[in-house]
């Protein structure tokens, strides 16, 4: 009887364990274990209809990248054609992609058709759409994401050259709240909506606060040399204003105001075109908010107390031109500012990365320590500013998980029927050296990816799992 028993017991674990083990490889033939990679995630912002995609690679040593198997995946949307020869505001934003805490799944704004598509990132570091994707991101042209627990925030710029009647007048900027679902689909909670024309370029979630955010608000519109196939004017009025927006996420993920600020007059005499920012970023430890100082080449230091009022710090001077989008490692020890266009008095041909040490002492006031050129600016063209621009500037960017390297995302700005080259949409690779300057490793051409030429790349992320 001892013998059967036995017997029985071992009969019962072998089949147990068949059942665990048919269940995993179910699952990974499904598609739905957790991803276990090293992945990088771009959006092509591709703008023919329904074809805006996500473009996925796994990170392979030394900073290579390999095209993961499926990709582009269609995100059931389109991105934003800004045919308008360069004209600032509707691809100046930041953080258009976004992970879940967990890394399981990822969220992507399709700008002209107004959505977010939410997707589960599968064993393999591929994705596969939620049930209902894409959901309505209750605004006008999507440009941001930040999430906080189960909270999704959206950035909705309004900002769209191809929905003029909601840009001149039918609708209004605006900050919205969603809860994400257990099965990862989006419920809408707030709106917050903006006035006096303020268009928002990013909303980003405080290290040290998960219910307190900031709002970048950037607008430019204004005819620069007054011969109209230059620059589009959207407005009835010219305009340029921009400002820094703290706002307070409650206990429902409901929005609500909390502080504005116009940024200070660093420059003395006041130039024509005012302060203002474009990208922000806060320090992991300590209570600061850093800015980009785009009109004045500088990088702002604004502290916030707990309840989350600003107040301005200082701004130091920086090498590049056009200071846009920021980011700090995890340890808060080094910032780094991608540099849209070429800065003359200093011979530059493209776009730059600076390199702030925020260590100690340093956090509230930066100390510039290196500065890095990007490769291949693949030629000039006149911007809505009547001035030389390489065809190829930098945007976002993104420090990897491992803090080992800093990938940087470049557009293909003249979209004119001028341009004649099927290059410019290009993903750099930075590595990050002892101390944290850089070094070019690689540069890769989007085109064989399936970014379309017409198209404007927005917002890269990283993930370790």
């Amino acid at each position: 009887m001892k013998t059967q028993k036995h017997s029985k017991s071992g009969r019962a674990i072998r089949a147990l364990a068949a059942t665990l083990i048919g269940a995993a490889l179910l699952s990974v033939a499904a598609g739905t274990a957790e991803a276990k990679g090293k992945y990088l995630y771009l959006q092509s912002a591709n703008t023919a209809s329904g074809k805006n995609s996500i473009v996925a690679y796994e990170r392979t040593e030394g900073g290579g990248l390999e095209t993961l198997a499926g990709s582009p995946f269609l995100t059931r949307g389109t991105g934003i054609d800004n045919n308008t020869n360069g004209k600032l505001g509707p691809n100046d934003n930041d953080s258009p992609i976004v992970l879940s805490g967990d890394g399981k799944r990822l969220f992507a704004v399709n700008g002209h058709t107004n959505t977010i598509a939410a997707f589960d990132i599968l064993g393999d570091g591929s994705l596969r759409h939620v049930a209902g994707s894409p959901f309505a991101s209750r605004g006008v042209g999507p440009v941001s994401l930040a999430i906080t627990d189960d909270i999704l925030l959206v950035a909705n710029r309004n900002e769209d050259p191809h929905q003029l009647a909601a840009l001149r007048g039918g609708a209004t900027a605006n900050y919205a709240s969603f809860r994400i679902q257990n099965d990862g689909s989006l419920m809408h909670i707030s709106t917050l909506s903006l006035t006096e024309g303020h268009k928002p370029t990013q909303i980003l979630v405080s290290q040290r606060d998960e219910r307190l955010l900031f709002g970048n608000e950037f607008l430019v519109d204004v005819d620069f040399d007054g011969e109209g196939n230059v620059s589009r004017q959207f407005g009835s009025e010219p305009a340029v204003k921009g400002r820094l927006h703290a706002m307070r996420l409650d206990s429902r993920g409901r929005l609500s105001s909390i502080d504005t600020a116009v940024l200070p007059e660093t420059a003395n005499p006041v130039p024509e075109v005012p302060s203002i920012p474009l990208g922000i970023w806060d320090h992991p430890e300590k209570n600061l908010l850093y800015v980009g100082f785009v009109t004045r080449n500088e990088l702002g230091v604004y502290r916030y107390d707990s309840k989350g009022q600003l107040t301005f710090a200082t701004a130091v001077p920086n090498s590049g031109q056009d200071i846009c989008w920021l980011r700090v490692n995890h340890e808060g020890t080094r910032l780094y500012a991608v540099n849209n266009l070429p800065r003359e008095d200093r011979q530059d041909e493209a776009s730059t990365v600076t390199v702030f040490n925020i260590s100690g002492k340093n956090a509230e006031s930066p100390v510039e320590i290196d500065r890095v050129a990007l490769p291949m600016p693949l030629g000039v063209f006149v911007n809505n500013r009547n001035a030389p621009q390489p065809n190829s500037t930098a945007f976002q960017l993104d420090i990897e998980p491992s803090g080992k390297y800093l990938c940087v995302l470049a557009q293909r700005i003249d979209q004119s029927g001028m341009n004649s080259s099927d290059a410019g949409n290009i993903l750099h690779v930075l590595k990050i050296e002892q101390g944290g300057k850089l070094s070019v490793v690689m540069s890769r051409h989007l085109k064989q990816d399936g970014v379309h030429p017409s198209a404007r790349p927005q917002g890269i992320v990283t993930l370790d799992s």
